[in-house]
């Protein structure tokens, strides 16, 4: 993808010879927008930015600011853009052009991170959102808690290294705020005597190494992504509440309940739990040990893997590595020393007292979703950065934790607010319901597999027999409709449909054309290899 231009001729932008409307995206600043987009650039990925609200314009998303624009494109649907253009007319400012240009570069970069992380996951987590079912029947959603702690301080917790700066005055923090935690900052947590009142659970990979040791008891609940790892729905801790951690791979089930239990996020549990405390109704919102970059650690000294050391790879590149005879993931070196991670790539960002600190494109992207979500954020809950370190988080105030809290009146306990939670919920309607909507998708997967069986009958003869391919054309417009209809079989391998679908509409000559499209077959058939089976099994066990 080229990179963003930011021309400023107000006659309208010049596009690639090669432009394509439902690939590439224009983002046009100030209200020329209105009659100035050219017509081959109209669609679903042109945007105009402007200050003050317009009529519709045709042809173009209207939006109000950068962080908007952010926010868009890191949802935006489809391939990456080959080409992505910032315009802007006579009217506009060109600071705004420089800020939406930055924005358009860390938002594909961020979604880029994102996109890759579905694909390379996301069987996965559809597999464990179907083990989790039954769990998902029996513990109430966040939907529930919708502004039950409206007002109250929040502390959100992050493993930072910068945590360590904090730890002390948290210890005395947990009766006047509500202190809510990643899994990664528990064992930090525990020897400082802090116990948080909410722990997010939203990684579907392994993280039962995060609360090994850790004693859960005393937890009031366990927020889990309804994609993760089955065990995370049988911590020790006194309540248990879902949600949808990783947008549509585990929206699907939620839809079926008739909840919105969505947490906006990033990419992070960190993200996750901004999105939460906003959800809860809390105000002001902290944070603490989130300091998205490192120094000479990237954890918290007094936390799991707090003795990961970066070291230097090379050039603009570090690694993690751990002291001989260490425990957790990793490969072994010649030293004996194990290497908790492979070469990152450095970055620098500005600083939360100034000047700048090392970073990672990964961490470099929550901090630009940070920064586009604040300004929303901010008009529902004062948001404090008191990490009092690492990176400078903009639209944040940052101050100490100490000043902070000065003056936080203790308030009441969060246990009767979460209670009420459970009070309504009704474990065989949501049993009832989920059974239902997993039988759906089980029809919905058998109709896939016989739509694509009958396509590849004519697809034989379809090189050389025009009539075959009239029949292979409606019976391919017959598998679209039947993929549109069983949406967790096109999530299980969304990106493989979507590669195919590009392939076939770039087809130059008819051979390539019906390659593209048996792909398409083919990955049909691996859905119902993968998914049949996990769905019959769900059925038996929400059937009784």
């Amino acid at each position: 993808m080229q990179p963003p231009s930011e021309p400023v001729a107000a006659r309208g932008p010049v596009l690639a010879a090669d432009w394509d409307p439902e690939r590439d995206l224009l983002v046009w600043i100030g209200d020329g927008g209105r009659g100035g987009i050219p017509e081959r650039a109209r669609g679903k990925r042109a945007f105009v930015l402007v200050r003050d609200p317009v009529p519709a314009i045709d042809g173009a998303r209207t939006l109000s600011g950068v962080h908007e624009l952010f926010q868009e494109l890191l949802v935006l649907s489809g391939p990456p853009p080959a080409h992505a253009l910032v315009h802007r007319d006579a009217t506009a400012d060109p600071a705004l052009q420089r800020a939406a240009a930055e924005a358009v570069r860390n938002a594909l970069r961020a979604r880029a991170l994102q996109r890759a992380t579905v694909e390379q996951r996301g069987e996965a987590w559809l597999l464990q959102g179907l083990a989790n079912l039954p769990a998902l029947a029996r513990v109430p959603s966040i939907e529930r808690l919708r502004g039950a702690l409206t007002g109250r301080p929040c502390v959100l917790v992050s493993p930072g290294p910068s945590l360590s700066k904090n730890l002390a005055v948290l210890a005395g923090l947990r009766e006047r705020a509500l202190i809510v935690s990643g899994t990664h900052a528990l064992l930090a947590l525990q020897r400082a005597g802090v116990v948080p009142h909410l722990v997010v659970c939203a990684d579907p990979g392994d993280l039962s190494r995060h609360w090994a040791g850790v004693d859960l008891t005393c937890v009031e609940a366990f927020v889990v992504g309804a994609t993760c790892r089955p065990e995370a729905f049988a911590v020790p801790a006194r309540r248990c509440f879902s949600f949808a951690s990783n947008g549509p791979a585990d929206d699907w089930i939620f839809g079926a309940l008739g909840e919105s239990a969505t947490l906006p996020t990033g990419g992070s549990v960190s993200c996750s739990q901004l999105s939460l405390a906003l959800h809860l109704g809390c105000d002001p919102i902290v944070f603490v040990g989130q300091d998205l970059s490192f120094a000479e650690r990237f954890y918290a000294a007094e936390g799991l893997d707090g003795d990961a050391e970066v070291e230097s790879a090379g050039p603009g590149a570090f690694r993690l590595v751990k002291p001989a005879g260490s425990a957790g993931p990793g490969r072994l070196l010649d030293d004996g020393r194990l290497r908790f991670t492979r070469e990152k790539p450095v970055l620098e960002v500005a600083g939360w007292s100034g000047g700048t600190v090392c970073t990672t494109p990964q961490l470099k992207a929550y901090l630009d979703w940070f920064e586009a979500a604040l300004p929303t954020a901010a008009t529902r809950a004062r948001v404090l950065n008191c990490t009092e370190g690492g990176a400078r988080i903009a639209g944040a105030e940052h101050v100490t934790l100490a000043d902070a809290s000065r003056g936080w009146a203790p308030l009441p306990d969060a246990a009767p607010f979460l209670d009420r939670a459970y009070e309504a919920h009704d474990a065989d309607a949501r049993r009832r319901a989920l059974l239902a909507m997993t039988r759906g998708h089980l029809a919905g997967l058998e109709e896939c597999l016989r739509r694509a069986a009958r396509c590849r009958e004519h697809l034989p003869r379809a090189a050389r027999d025009a009539s075959a391919r009239e029949a292979l054309g409606r019976s391919e417009k017959k598998l679209a409709q039947a993929l549109r209809n069983a949406a967790l079989t096109s999530l299980s391998a969304q990106a493989e449909i979507a590669a195919a679908r590009e392939a076939a509409r770039r087809a130059t000559d008819l051979a390539a054309n019906l390659a593209a499209t048996e792909r398409l077959y083919a990955i049909v058939e691996r859905a119902a290899a993968l998914l049949r089976e996990p769905l019959r099994a769900a059925c038996r066990v929400l059937g009784g």
